[in-house]
């Protein structure tokens, strides 16, 4: 006779390590199963500890060989860095823990997530953290994870001269971008301490929480599909380092992402039935959406050269330190739909310590792409397709938010701080100079010794190596060449939703109910930011921490 866990939990990444604590918590058995390595307690690399995400150019936390195409896929595709490693993305992205605003949410209920208006989701949001900077209703104070924010004494010059800007074209000053919606420049909010980064790993596994009897984790262990016993989910097969196995769970929760979740849905036999049938896979439920409505942020980079007393100082810790974000009013958006991220610091090596840039962004895209598995293998990565800019209003506004970052780099008291501006290609190129290795030290710490003792060629050799040398002030003023521009250098984040998105059962593009449950099956939700119906406008690291605080307290509570 098998062991039946009350939860089988398929994940340990920003989601799965919140549900395994709070359902633990309460007697619940759980059994958490991570296809990357533990990082034990008290044994976490430093790169993983690091309050500058250093661990974002380690290869080894991530998917090996998973590639997406910003826009077709036709139109070529370049690695894609998610999470494998305790904590998923939360242990290897920037840390910005923006909530995303009210008007976001609002668009959730109308799209069928009923129950997760801004109303619904701040007490989770309150529950999740505990604000260093503000102590009011919208904020909590005795969360697993440490919200903070850079004071003023402590910005670059890059970062002051910017918030300068703002003031002199009266953008207001945003204290709290996570209560205070309107547009303006503001200290970014970051999930960590001064020393140390605050993931759900090393915030929520604690070493406590591991010592309980009813958790039991398996790591280097990949889930192939889901057991079913007719449309019931009764366990999971897994390929562990050891062979394979069968694990059996009264729930199983899909904790894997916007791109594995529903990877594996697919490979179960859930999805669009043409393409299950094309990879000889048995149809055990008919959901075209599943895959489907597949969003991210797309982005473009500006970067420079900073003069010696422009670099942030080694001891300051931190990835972004303030961004600007703001409203196009276009037909058809919502407030707050594009941003600029600001960096003194852009890579963890010394040629990073003296480049910045401005990174252009938008949060409320309208492209929608897909995520689709190749193969019923679970080794096989899935075709990923982000389809940017396939809405001509999301590229007027890239367009709009690009202008805006060049403007910003004429203000004479943020010129007198860089070299001249170059637009960034971020190839896989450029991704393996920044790799985390001692080679790649060793090149960058003589690049760097270069351009001090020559910082005259550091223009030429910058825009050299990241891409074209262009005239930006001329190419902004000149819509069909940057338009062009645009389409041919636009990247994306590493915030992948949408793709298992709640919705109403009558609607083909939904996949889960506004509890996460799978429609069409018994036993078996998806809880991270695949379940999210549009992006938000922010990073999705707190937000999907949110949705896991808030599921656990249902399931808990006996909800649903």
């Amino acid at each position: 006779m098998h062991k039946v866990y009350d939860y089988i939990i398929v994940g340990a990444g920003v989601a799965g390590c919140v549900l395994a604590t709070r359902l633990t918590a309460q007697a619940k058995t759980v059994l958490l199963i991570e296809a990357g390595k533990d990082t034990l307690p008290g044994q976490e690399p430093a790169d993983i500890l690091d309050s500058y995400p250093t661990s974002y150019y380690n290869k080894s936390y991530t998917w090996p060989g998973l590639k997406a195409a910003w826009k077709k896929i036709d139109q070529g595709t370049g690695n894609f860095p998610q999470g494998r490693v305790m904590g998923g993305g939360g242990s290897v992205m920037g840390m910005v823990s923006l909530r995303g605003t009210p008007e976001d949410y609002s668009e959730w209920v109308k799209q069928g997530a009923i129950g997760w208006s801004w109303e619904d989701v701040l007490p989770f949001y309150c529950k999740l953290e505990h604000d260093l900077n503000f102590q009011n209703a919208w904020h909590g104070q005795t969360g697993p994870i440490p919200i903070r924010r850079l004071e003023r004494a402590q910005w670059q010059p890059l970062t002051k001269a910017i918030s300068a800007y703002a003031g002199s074209i009266d953008m207001p000053y945003i204290a709290d971008m996570n209560g205070d919606f309107r547009d303006g420049f503001g200290s970014v909010p970051m999930c960590n301490t001064p020393t140390r980064r605050a993931s759900t790993a090393l915030c929520y596994l604690t070493a406590q929480v591991r010592t309980r009897s009813n958790l039991t984790m398996v790591h280097e262990a990949l889930v192939e599909h889901i057991i079913f016993e007719g449309s019931k989910a009764v366990g999971v097969h897994v390929k562990t380092k050891t062979g394979l196995e069968d694990y059996y769970g009264a729930e199983i929760i899909i904790s894997g992402g916007g791109i594995f979740s529903p990877s594996l849905l697919m490979r179960s036999g859930i999805g669009d039935a043409q393409l299950l049938q094309q990879l000889q896979i048995p149809v055990l439920v008919n959901r075209k959406g599943v895959g489907r409505n597949l969003q991210n942020h797309p982005i473009l980079f500006i970067g420079f050269h900073l003069k010696k007393h422009a670099r942030q100082s080694l001891e300051l810790r931190t990835h972004p330190s303030a961004s600007i974000r703001y409203s196009s009013k276009l037909p058809g958006t919502v407030p707050g739909d594009l941003y600029i991220n600001i960096q003194s610091k852009t890579s963890w090596n010394a040629m990073g310590q003296q480049i910045g840039n401005l990174a252009p962004c938008l949060l409320r895209p309208k492209s929608v792409g897909h995520v689709k598995i190749k193969s019923s293998q679970a080794e096989i990565t899935p075709e990923i397709e982000f389809n940017f800019l396939s809405e001509e209003i999301d590229l007027q506004r890239m367009m709009m938010v690009f202008t805006q970052a060049v403007h910003i780099l004429e203000d004479p008291s943020v010129k007198a701080l860089c070299g001249t501006p170059f637009p960034v290609r971020f190839s896989d190129r450029l991704r393996l100079l920044n790799e985390y290795t001692p080679q790649n030290a060793r090149k960058a710490n003589a690049l760097a010794t270069l351009l001090n003792l020559l910082p005259g060629v550091s223009d030429f050799v910058l825009s050299t190596l990241t891409g074209d040398r262009l005239d930006l002030s001329a190419l902004v003023k000149n819509p069909q060449d940057l338009a062009e521009h645009v389409q041919s250098n636009i990247a994306g984040m590493f915030h992948p939703v949408g793709s298992c998105r709640m919705g109403f059962e009558s609607d083909p593009g939904a996949v889960v109910d506004n509890q996460c449950r799978v429609y069409g099956v018994q036993n078996l939700r998806v809880i991270d930011a695949s379940v999210m119906p549009n992006l938000m406008a922010g990073n999705t690291n707190i937000p999907t921490i949110m949705v896991a605080e808030k599921m656990a307290d249902a399931l808990l509570n006996s909800l649903v």
